[in-house]
């Protein structure tokens, strides 16, 4: 739909004696998140496609933004469990809170739009239905409450676990001293 829209706006463009020579087809291309999307080349099929279609043979230049694509797994935050909590009354969920959260570079759990993989010490089968949440004492400092997030029975106050395809934009949205905490520190190998 978009390279069509924009395909009519060089065609009203060149009516007017402008040439415009250069789309950007812009990001959004994933990283291996919780939930599996396409691979990059089904999005580079569908994008030629469209482009052939809207354009033919006159296609113009094209240029793409696969930063995250790029980053996105090449990136691990390591946390640590530092508390473990039943707050519901039937205790069917326990709220398992990291040393990381929302304003320590995970702000785009916000509505759960990234889910991200976690990985734990544990490979037991026994888990359970968890709300995962950040230090801080603000109230949207929950990463995911509604997503079905399943952690080990086992996991306990003071583990480590890993937080999956990181890389892209985690360290540049981290807030610096929010509620006293340190920004996120990072380190390249």
């Amino acid at each position: 739909i978009a390279i069509g829209k924009t395909a009519a706006v060089f065609g009203a463009a060149a009516k007017r004696g402008l040439k415009l020579d250069m789309i950007n087809v812009g990001g959004g291309f994933p990283a291996s998140y919780r939930s599996s999307s396409p691979e990059v080349e089904t999005h580079s099929v569908a994008i030629i496609d469209a482009m052939t279609r809207h354009f033919g043979n006159q296609a113009p230049q094209m240029i793409a933004e696969p930063g995250r694509y790029i980053a996105g797994d090449a990136g691990v935050i390591q946390s640590e469990v530092i508390l473990i909590a039943n707050k519901s009354r039937s205790g069917d969920r326990r709220w398992v809170y990291l040393d990381i959260g929302r304003f320590g570079g995970l702000p785009e759990t916000l509505d759960e739009a990234i889910q991200y993989r976690i990985r734990t010490p544990y490979g037991s089968d026994a888990k359970g239905p968890v709300v995962i949440a950040g230090p801080t004492c603000d109230e949207v400092d929950v990463l995911y409450d509604r997503a079905d997030y399943e952690l080990p029975l086992d996991l306990k106050v003071g583990d480590r676990i890993e937080i999956l395809s990181t890389g892209a934009y985690t360290a540049s949205y981290c807030s610096v001293g929010f509620n006293g905490f340190p920004p996120l520190r990072e380190y390249f190998i």
